[in-house]
């Protein structure tokens, strides 16, 4: 009897056959980075080939320990923003205290582990100080404004002072702290310190400054030119802090407000209006303010006598030896006179010049003044050719005498605009504005000619 025997080879679920090993676990990811805005949902990734029945682990490493967060599909952390999918973990609604380090590891017999850093980004945020936003002060102490950042990642910081400018000049400093050396009335104001990050929309906060400060005054004008009848208007400037009580004096009397004394103040602009000028209001006002701190004036003069009179002629005369020098004044009252002073300046090194000053008084013989406003000439002749002149003037009227003007600086042409005519038949001219003349009669009219022959020639060569 021949017996078989059958020999099955059972191959058991789960257990590969022999010369069929599981090929290794293999991490498709790889350590990394993670930027994310606050609030924002998250995927920590852990992706893994050939797990097997292998399972992975997730921990955050802390200072001094290791926190479990999952292994295999088993959330550990009772925390509902965290979830499992799959080997990677998710997070919702992200918060700072979710940046950190995330490590996934594969639990073979040499570990497999990748690490995940995630990087919270928060918004910019700014602290003042003093809280309150206020800083007070004396004038000449030094102060310091400071302004800390927060957010991530960490914030700067710059000042500004909305509407002007910083006061070394800048808009804009760059720093926590503001510092000032010694305040004063140009320190006093708001300022705002603005954290950016680039997150999202910079953060601001502001800190006013208020310095004590004795009284400063300033004025629009030191002079003011008026005539009889007229209304002046007085104008002052009063920065203090405490605010300062303000008086117009005349002389060492305070200003009573009448019907032709009229007090006005708006802020710190504080105005005196004078109706109905007469001659015994002429004199010197003041502006006086006071406050706890000191005191301060200053002086603003009311006259009858004509204002600065301004020179309106051309530079660059049209004729070679005369020039018509040109200029307005204002005066109530009529001129009585003009006193003209003029002299030739050195054009070069080599050229020898008399510096003297020539001086002509040009009489004026109106009786009443038809406008403030006026405008007067004068023929300056036998000056040189191709020369330099400067020339001032001021006016005379019964009140007194103006101010010198600013000198004013003329040519005559050069001697290629010399025509070159014989025999020049000078003729009368009629209609010429009313004015003043360094000559008479045809000698006059002679210059004038001249001169239009000299425009004339001017004008052909261009």
């Amino acid at each position: 009897m021949v017996t078989a025997c059958l020999l099955v080879l059972q191959v058991v679920e789960g257990i590969p056959a022999i010369g069929h090993l599981a090929p290794a676990p293999h991490l498709t990811s790889s350590s990394q980075t993670i930027r994310v805005a606050l609030a924002d949902s998250v995927r920590l990734p852990c992706d893994v080939q050939n797990l097997g029945n292998f399972m992975v682990v997730w921990n955050k490493l802390r200072e001094s320990e290791t926190k479990l967060l999952a292994a295999g599909s088993t959330k550990v952390i009772r925390d509902g923003r965290f979830s499992v999918e799959g080997t990677s973990i998710r997070i919702t609604d992200v918060q700072p205290r979710d940046s950190g380090v995330y490590v996934c590891e594969i639990n073979t017999d040499v570990p497999l582990n990748i690490t995940v850093v995630l990087d919270v980004l928060e918004p910019a945020q700014v602290r003042r100080f003093p809280e309150e936003g206020l800083v007070l002060a004396s004038k000449g102490e030094s102060v310091k404004l400071e302004c800390l950042g927060e957010g991530n990642p960490m914030p700067t910081i710059q000042w500004s002072k909305p509407g002007r400018l910083l006061s070394n000049g800048a808009e804009t400093l760059e720093g926590p702290v503001l510092n000032f050396n010694a305040v004063g009335r140009q320190e006093v104001g708001v300022y705002q310190c603005t954290a950016d990050n680039g997150v999202s929309a910079p953060a601001a906060a502001t800190i006013e400054l208020r310095v004590q400060y004795p009284p400063e005054i300033e004025i629009e004008r030191s002079w003011i030119h008026t005539g009889l009848h007229q209304e002046s208007l007085l104008t002052c400037f009063v920065h203090a802090e405490p605010p300062a009580n303000v008086l117009w004096y005349r002389d060492d009397r305070v200003i009573v407000p009448s019907d032709t004394r009229i007090l006005g103040t708006s802020n710190n602009k504080h105005t005196l209006i004078l109706r109905n000028v007469q001659e015994n209001d002429f004199g010197f006002y003041s502006c006086n303010a006071d406050n706890k701190l000191g005191r301060s004036s200053q002086n603003i003069e009311l006259s009858g006598r004509p204002s600065r009179s301004v020179f309106k002629s051309e530079p660059m005369g049209m004729s070679v030896d005369s020039y018509n020098l040109t200029w307005k004044i204002d005066s109530f009252a009529p001129i009585e006179e003009y006193k003209l002073m003029f002299r030739k300046l050195q054009i070069n090194e080599s050229e020898d010049v008399n510096r003297t000053w020539n001086s002509v008084i040009i009489p004026k013989t109106q009786k009443d003044a038809q406008s403030k406003h006026h405008r007067e000439w004068f023929l300056l002749d036998h000056l040189d050719t191709g020369a330099m002149y400067e020339a001032t003037v001021t006016a005379k009227n019964r009140y007194g005498t103006s101010e010198m003007s600013e000198a004013f600086q003329f040519f005559t042409l050069g001697p290629e605009y010399i025509p070159n005519v014989k025999n020049l038949e000078v003729k009368d001219i009629g209609g010429m504005e009313s004015g003043s003349h360094g000559k008479s009669g045809a000698a006059r009219c002679a210059v004038l000619s001249s001169a239009l022959v000299a425009m004339a020639t001017l004008l052909v060569q261009l």
